[in-house]
């Protein structure tokens, strides 16, 4: 069973009794002190869905296995890692916690180009924390891949920054860019290219992304992994601004969406949302 009660103090501190398939464990442990607190409400989130026993759990963008670490201790060998490849690769991999070692299959692959390279209807739970923002071309691939890999009545989680967050609301109005991590990336390649956010998306846009895909919402909402910079403006400015454009409880920096799979794709390229356009079809 997942924790859905753990804190992000309780992430580090887990953390800490963690060594990760790196020669050198620093970076990658300085990006989880960061993220602890997303990772607890990652769990939260995923502690909803009724998982079966000895659930088979694929975890999209695994590296740098912060997520995976602690998975790992709950699924064992039923848990799948995947990672961005240019090439398709498959490898074993090692995790230690608390002197215990989990051995893992990873598979590196593109989730909007290549076939996944798996069997349909193999996994109970699909695993997609903050990938599809990244994602420049076909952002519906990764919720179709998702389908074909689920088993029916399977369970697709999605994570990833709230466009319509009240954080965004305050940068615009102070005539900041919206969102996160959008420089452009030199010298320029693909891998580079995935590592800037491409778009971000509202909650509901990935709940249109979801049913397209032949998916049940079974959850939508947000939660803050982060702190709000008011910018400036005073509390009384920001709790204006958030009745004036409504519905708050989605306006947390965080979307967090589980679809349940009830059929097969409803519709590849949904032009809804602005996704994609009408005139390709």
């Amino acid at each position: 069973m997942i924790a859905g009660d753990l804190s992000g103090a309780d992430i580090k501190n887990f953390m800490a009794t963690v060594k990760l398939p790196f020669d050198h464990q620093e970076g990658a442990m300085k990006y989880h002190d960061v993220h602890s607190d997303r990772y607890a409400i990652t769990l939260k989130a995923l502690s909803k869905i009724n998982l079966p026993n000895e659930a088979k759990v694929l975890e999209l963008a695994a590296s740098p296995y912060g997520m995976s670490a602690y998975l790992c201790t709950l699924f064992g060998e039923d848990l799948t890692l995947a990672t961005y490849s240019e090439t398709k690769t498959e490898r074993n991999i090692g995790i230690c916690v608390d002197e215990t070692s989990f051995i893992l299959r990873e598979y590196g692959f593109n989730v909007e180009q290549d076939i996944w390279p798996f069997d349909a209807n193999s996994f109970d739970l699909v695993i997609a924390c903050e990938i599809v923002e990244h994602l420049a071309m076909d952002p519906m691939a990764l919720f179709a891949g998702a389908n074909r890999v689920l088993k029916p009545g399977g369970h697709f989680f999605v994570s990833t920054p709230n466009a319509a967050s009240i954080q965004n609301f305050l940068k615009l109005g102070r005539l900041m860019p919206a969102g996160l991590a959008q420089q452009f990336r030199r010298p320029l390649s693909i891998a580079r290219l995935y590592e800037r956010h491409s778009r971000e998306y509202s909650p509901f846009t990935i709940g249109e992304m979801c049913s397209a895909a032949g998916f049940e919402i079974d959850l939508m909402e947000t939660d803050s992994a982060f702190p709000v910079f008011d910018l400036g403006f005073s509390q009384d400015d920001i709790d204006q601004i958030i009745r004036i454009v409504g519905v708050p409880e989605l306006r947390r920096d965080t979307v967090n969406v589980v679809g349940r799979k009830i059929g097969p794709v409803v519709q590849r390229y949904p032009n809804t949302h602005e996704l994609y356009s009408a005139e390709d079809e």
